[in-house]
């Protein structure tokens, strides 16, 4: 009896020494090939999805300012214009028109509104540069198109002719302009073709008649012709 006891502890002993080492076993693959695994799985993943790169602020490019424009004209009739916008964390501001300085002020304010000049014919480009005292903070807007037109736009009326008399009641009014412009014939718009030809019908009443055409373009100049027209029944 004694002797098939100490047989059973001998083989309880064995038994338990077997998943000691398959447990040695199992722990040393997890921690030599499962973390590599791991690691090399996380990897893989981290591949499908790229993060973006972050870069880093220079000493003019400072996330925590800015300047921005908030009104300025695409076209005017004046060599002078107003611009206005916003800007934090600036101190001084300068104004460029076609490369040149053409204004710099110091900030009193967030809001800004100056007058600045002097524009050139036909296209100008202007911007804003802004900058702290120590100039180690700079930062400009984009770069703005203004387009200057002082003179008035053409107008020619090619029909009916001024001081005319007619029997008909209903008369065509043609003529043409420059383009880009906007045609008024008393007061009502009128369809301008891509060269500048402008055609309308106009109801007459009995009598003496005023046909007045106006022309605007987009900088606002305009020019204003009057006709007389008689109409006369048969």
């Amino acid at each position: 009896m004694r002797r098939l006891e100490r047989v059973q502890e001998k083989k309880v002993k064995n038994t338990i020494a077997v998943y000691a080492i398959i447990l040695f076993v199992v722990l040393y693959l997890i921690f030599t090939f499962g973390i590599k695994l791991l690691l090399n799985t996380s990897s893989f993943v981290s591949g499908l999805f790229p993060q973006p790169s972050v870069k880093p602020l220079s000493k003019t490019e400072d996330s925590f300012s800015s300047v921005d424009i908030s009104s300025i004209p695409q076209a005017t009739n004046s060599a002078r214009i107003i611009v206005s916008g916003s800007t934090l964390n600036f101190d001084i501001l300068s104004f460029y028109v076609n490369s040149q300085k053409v204004k710099e002020i110091e900030l009193t304010s967030d809001i800004f509104s100056e007058e600045i000049g002097d524009l050139v014919k036909g296209d100008n480009n202007l911007y804003v540069l802004a900058k702290s005292k120590d100039n180690k903070t700079r930062k400009n807007t984009i770069t703005y198109k203004v387009f200057y037109k002082s003179d008035k736009p053409k107008l020619e009326i090619t029909e009916p002719a001024d001081n005319s008399t007619t029997n008909n009641q209903e008369i065509k009014v043609k003529g043409n302009t420059d383009k880009e412009t906007y045609i008024r014939i008393n007061d009502l718009p009128v369809v301008v073709d891509a060269d500048g030809s402008f055609e309308t019908s106009v109801r007459l009443k009995d009598g003496e008649n005023q046909v007045v055409a106006t022309a605007q373009d987009v900088a606002g100049n305009i020019e204003t012709k009057t006709l007389k027209v008689t109409y006369q029944k048969d």
